[in-house]
C-alpha cells in the first residue's frame, strides 16, 4: 500500500511539474520575440511592456480566485483548467493581428497563469515537511525554468524563420499552446489530488459545499487572518520591490539583441542565465534546509537577505560596467550565469517554504 501511495504520489509530483514547465515556457514566449512582436504590430518597447504589463494586472487580480480554487476544488483539476485557458489564450496570440487583439489575448493568458500558482505550490507542500520543503521547492524551480529555457530558446531561434509563409514567432507561439493542452490533458487524467482520492484511487468522501457567498466570506476570513501576521506583510512588501527587476529582466533578451547580439548568441546568453537561476534555486532551497535547521528562526531569512543584497552590484556590473558591445558575449555570459545563481534564492530557499505549510 505505501509502494502504491508512493507511486501516485510521485506521478501527480511530475505531472505537475510539467504543468510548471509549460507555464514558465508560455510566460518567457512573448519577451522572447518582443523584436518580431513589436515590427509585426508596428508597437514600440513601451507597447510591448504595456503588454505585459496588462497580463500582470489580469494575473494579479485573479490570484484571489485562484486561491479560493485551490482550497475548495480538486488542484489537479484546477491545473488542467489553467492549462487549457493558457493554451486557447496563446492560440490567440499566435492568430492575432492587432495590438488590442494580442492585449485581449495576454488577459486571458494571465488567467490562466495564475489559478495554476497555488494549485501547484499547495500540492507541492503537501508532499514534504519542514525538513526538505526548500529542496522540493528547489526542484519545482529547477524543472519550472527548463520551461522558461525552452519558450526562451524556441521563441529566439525560431523567430527569424518562417515556415509556409508563417513567421517564426507565430510558431513559437503555436507549438507551447499545442503541448499545454497535452499535459493538461495528462493532469486531467492522471494526476490525483490527495485530498479527493486515497491511495488506491479511489474518490474520498467529501463535506457538503457550502453555499457560494459563505464560502467566499470564510476565504475572506482565512485571507484577513494572514495578512494580519507581521512576517507575511514584511514578505509582501519585499516581494513587491523584489519583483521589479525580475519584471525588468524580461526585456533582456531585446535588450541584448539592441545591443549587437545575434539570435542565437542572445538564446544562448539567455539560456545561461536561466540554467544559473535554476541551479541557483536548487542551492537556495538546500541551504534554507540547512540553516533552518541550525538557525530556526534567522536561517532562511539571512539566505533570503544575501540574495536579495547581491542582486545591485551584480546587476550594475551587467548595466554600466560592460560595455555595450557585441563582440563580449563571453563577459556577459559569466556575469548572467553569476547573477542568475545568486539571485535566485530566495523563492524555494524563504518564501515558498515558509508560506505553503502542509496542508493535508
Amino acid at each position: 500500500m505505501k509502494l502504491k501511495d508512493m507511486r501516485s504520489e510521485t506521478l501527480t509530483l511530475i505531472l505537475v511539474n510539467l504543468a510548471g514547465i509549460m507555464e514558465r515556457a508560455d510566460e518567457s514566449l512573448l519577451p522572447g520575440v518582443y523584436k518580431e512582436v513589436g515590427a509585426a504590430l508596428h508597437t514600440d518597447p513601451t507597447g510591448l511592456g504595456s503588454l505585459t504589463l496588462f497580463r500582470s494586472m489580469v494575473q494579479s487580480s485573479c490570484y484571489p480566485l485562484a486561491a479560493y480554487l485551490a482550497a475548495r476544488h480538486n488542484r489537479t483539476h484546477v491545473i488542467a483548467l489553467g492549462a487549457f485557458l493558457w493554451a486557447a489564450a496563446t492560440f490567440l496570440v499566435a492568430i492575432s493581428s492587432t495590438f488590442a487583439e494580442v492585449a485581449i489575448s495576454r488577459g486571458l493568458n494571465g488567467i490562466g497563469l495564475a489559478i495554476v500558482t497555488p494549485a501547484i505550490q499547495s500540492l507541492v507542500a503537501d508532499s514534504t515537511d519542514d525538513s526538505n520543503r526548500g529542496m522540493a521547492f528547489g526542484w519545482l524551480q529547477l524543472t519550472a525554468n527548463f520551461g522558461s529555457i525552452i519558450g526562451g530558446l524556441c521563441s529566439v531561434l525560431i523567430a527569424s524563420t518562417s515556415f509556409m509563409g508563417i513567421p517564426g514567432w507565430r510558431i513559437a507561439f503555436h507549438l507551447v499552446g499545442l503541448i499545454s493542452v497535452i499535459v493538461g490533458i495528462l493532469v486531467r487524467l492522471f494526476a490525483m489530488d490527495p485530498h479527493f482520492f486515497d491511495i488506491d484511487g479511489k474518490a474520498k468522501a467529501q463535506t457538503p459545499h457550502k453555499p457560494f457567498w459563505s464560502e467566499v466570506k470564510d476565504l475572506i476570513k482565512e485571507a484577513k487572518s494572514v495578512i494580519r501576521i507581521p512576517s507575511f506583510q514584511i514578505i509582501v512588501a519585499q516581494g513587491v520591490s523584489g519583483s521589479f527587476p525580475w519584471s525588468a529582466l524580461s526585456f533582456a533578451p531585446m535588450w541584448l539583441e539592441l545591443i549587437g547580439f545575434s539570435h542565437k548568441t542572445t538564446a544562448i546568453l539567455w539560456t545561461v542565465f536561466v540554467i544559473a537561476g535554476s541551479l541557483g534555486g536548487l542551492f537556495g532551497g538546500k541551504m534554507g534546509d540547512i540553516l533552518a535547521k541550525r538557525l530556526p528562526n534567522s536561517g532562511r531569512i539571512i539566505l533570503s537577505q544575501i540574495s536579495s543584497a547581491s542582486a545591485i552590484p551584480l546587476a550594475a556590473i551587467l548595466l554600466l560596467a560592460l560595455p555595450d558591445d557585441p563582440s563580449t558575449a563571453l563577459m556577459h555570459g559569466l556575469v548572467l550565469f553569476i547573477m542568475g545563481l545568486s539571485i535566485s534564492w530566495n523563492g524555494a530557499g524563504y518564501k515558498q517554504s515558509n508560506i505553503c505549510r502542509d496542508s493535508s
